[in-house]
Order: C-alpha cells, then structure tokens, then sequence
C-alpha cells in the first residue's frame, strides 16, 4: 500500500504529518502539495520547514502547481472586460495562454440583487494537480493508461473530527481515503494543543490571500499583523469590481462594498462562510 498525504501546511496536515514523523501514526511514502500561488507568506514558510522534516524522514514531497490564481483570475478579467464577446473555454483565460477557475466571489446587481459566484478554484488548482501528481508521478500512469483495478493506494486527509462532514468515500478504485483525525476522534484545537504540548510552533491558516471565506477576524488579523498581503487583497478586490460577464459588482467581502471600507468589526457576517462551513470542500487541502 503507497500511502499519500494531501498536505496543505496549515493546522491539521502540519499535525497529522508531523504525527507520523513522531511514529504516533503509520509512515507516510508521499505527500502532496498543491500551491495555488498566492498562499500566504506564513504557510510558504510552514511548507518549507514541513518539506526538510519530511525528505529527512525518507518522505517523497511533491509540490504541484497548475497556476497562479491571482494572475489567472486578474488576466481573465482585464481581456473579458475589454472585448465582453470573446468567448471563454472553461479553464482557459481569454488570451488562451492558462487556466482560470473562479473563486466564490460575492456579485452585487444593479438592482440590489446578491448572489455569489461559484467555487471552481479548488477543483482547479487543488484537486486537478493532486490527482496528476497521483497518477503520473507516484503510480506511474502514461496518458490514458488505466489505473490498477485493485487498491494500492491509501490517501490521507487532514480533516479533523469537527470537520467530519467533509468526509468523502474515494473515486478511485484504486484507492481508499483515510481521516485520521476523525479516525481518532481530535480536534482542530487538539491539533493546537498537540503541536504546543511536543514543541511545534503554531501552524498558520491554509488559505489564499483572497479567499471570500476569510470571516472578519481573520480580515483583522491580517489587516493588523501581514500589512503587505492585506494591501494585496485590497488592491486585487478593487481590481476585479467590474468582472467581466459579470451582471453587476463583484466583491471580496459578503457585505460586497470595497474590502478596506468593510465593516470588519461586525459580528455576525451573513454569508462571509467560514472554511470550515464549506461542506462540500472535501479534498482535504483548504483550511487544512
């Protein structure tokens, strides 16, 4: 059995990794990486130190990459807006030179109306790489070569047990999808708590700069502590207020008025989800 870790260097990875690394869970033969490019300077960092543990312990580490999604997304959106009848392939910008897969960004319509647009950029730059790297790189699959019809492979998730809706039977015959932390019944604060209680610095948020799902305390934080990725953020939302395609304005913030006018002190944020409220996010690689 090859055994395969999705690692997205955030709390729960990091923890179950460095589980393993401990010998408080089996050895890991692989673990995977998806950057999306535009991950937060902290999680880089936890990669980096996560990735020199990992190859010391004899893991194989892939880091996997199928863009930048900043620069797809501001790229897609400076063609649309100058020629709106272009047409555009899925996955493709509007010059055709790379990917584009939309982020859950909040719409406001002439008339008032509030929707959302769809979440495609975990399928995009998080699944469809992990899977490539599975089969090319760690099976060693030619192009349309067929998969073995038995399972050889064990895919680790770190998705802990408070998180255990996003738990998900495998698509593949080939292999069978394990949660550890659910398996084992810990918590996201279990994770905090494990890394403090065996030494381990804190683990950062596993997530992109511009993440609609940020809620408020984290828009603060990052406001407050990582200025320069907070104006990254600010200048990116003003960028794509007039997205092409797009019946009306597009924002970051669910209160859909410009980033660094939101009131980021509010409450109770309608519709700012949570990561962890993303239930259909179960690829084990945002927020983890």
């Amino acid at each position: 059995m090859i055994e395969v870790l999705n690692l997205g260097a955030g709390v729960q990875s990091s923890t179950v990794l460095l589980m393993s690394l401990e010998g408080e869970l089996p050895p890991i033969d692989h673990a995977i990486f998806a950057d999306t490019g535009w991950e937060p300077a902290a999680v880089y960092r936890q990669m980096d130190w996560l990735e020199e543990k990992a190859v010391a312990a004899g893991v194989k580490v892939h880091r996997v990459s199928m863009g930048h999604i900043k620069e797809d997304i501001l790229r897609y959106q400076l063609n649309h807006s100058a020629d709106s009848t272009r047409q555009l392939q899925k996955g493709v910008t509007a010059d055709g030179r790379t990917r584009w897969g939309s982020m859950p960004l909040f719409v406001l319509g002439p008339n008032g109306e509030r929707g959302q647009i769809s979440r495609q950029c975990t399928s995009e730059y998080k699944i469809e790489p992990i899977e490539k790297c599975l089969r090319r790189e760690i099976l060693g699959l030619r192009p349309r070569q067929h998969a073995p019809k038995e399972v050889c492979v064990r895919r680790w998730f770190g998705i802990s047990f408070d998180e255990r809706t996003r738990e998900r039977v495998s698509d593949h015959v080939f292999a069978v999808n394990w949660y550890p932390l659910i398996e084992l019944g810990h918590s996201r604060a279990w994770c905090h708590k494990w890394l403090d209680d065996h030494g381990y610095h804190e683990a950062p948020r596993s997530a992109c700069i511009g993440c609609p799902y940020h809620h408020n305390r984290e828009w603060r934080e990052m406001k407050a502590h990582r200025p320069d990725e907070w104006a990254d953020a600010v200048e990116f939302d003003r960028t794509v207020r007039k997205m092409g395609g797009m019946r009306g304005d597009v924002y970051l913030h669910s209160q859909r008025v410009p980033l660094d006018e939101a009131n980021l002190w509010k409450d109770c944020d309608e519709m700012q989800l949570t990561m962890f409220g993303m239930q259909d996010e179960c690829a084990g690689m945002c927020g983890v």
